[in-house]
This record gives C-alpha cells, sequence and structure tokens, in this order.
C-alpha cells in the first residue's frame, strides 16, 4: 500500500520509522520509500537551520555597521575638538 503525498508528509517520523520496520520484516522492495521521506524531512531542518544562521548573519552585519558609524562619528568629534 502507498500512501498519498499529503497523508505521507502529515505523517510523524515515528509512524514512518514504525511502517518502515513493519514493511522491512518481510519484504525488501520499497522501504526506501520511508528512507527517503526522512531524508527529505532531515534537508528540511537543516534548511531552516542554515537559513536561522544567515538570518542571525545579517543581523550582526547590521548592528556591526551601526557600531562603525558610531564608532567613526566619534572618531571625527575626537578630532575636531
Amino acid at each position: 500500500m502507498v500512501r498519498k503525498i499529503s497523508d505521507l508528509r502529515a505523517a510523524s517520523d515515528e509512524e514512518l520509522i514504525a511502517e518502515h520496520d513493519g514493511h522491512a520484516v518481510s519484504t525488501h522492495v520499497g522501504t526506501a520509500y520511508y528512507m527517503e521521506e526522512l531524508d527529505r524531512r532531515d534537508r528540511n531542518r537543516a534548511m531552516a537551520a542554515t537559513e536561522a544562521l544567515a538570518r542571525g548573519a545579517y543581523r550582526l552585519t547590521w548592528a556591526n555597521t551601526v557600531l562603525a558609524a558610531v564608532a567613526a562619528v566619534a572618531a571625527i568629534i575626537a578630532l575636531i575638538k
């Protein structure tokens, strides 16, 4: 039996693992279906973590830009006095 894609994506990792283990006992064909779904989920989680890291780097860049501008203004004021 093959699940609909919407049902497959709605299933939890634990459900997929249990189904995989159940099918793996009696067959060697078709278990890649579950492994590929788990791999897809792992890639999605890794991509989300990478995006979060990129957002943090973006915010840090802006904070660095603001601090550099403040330091430049402070240096100019110090030179004038």
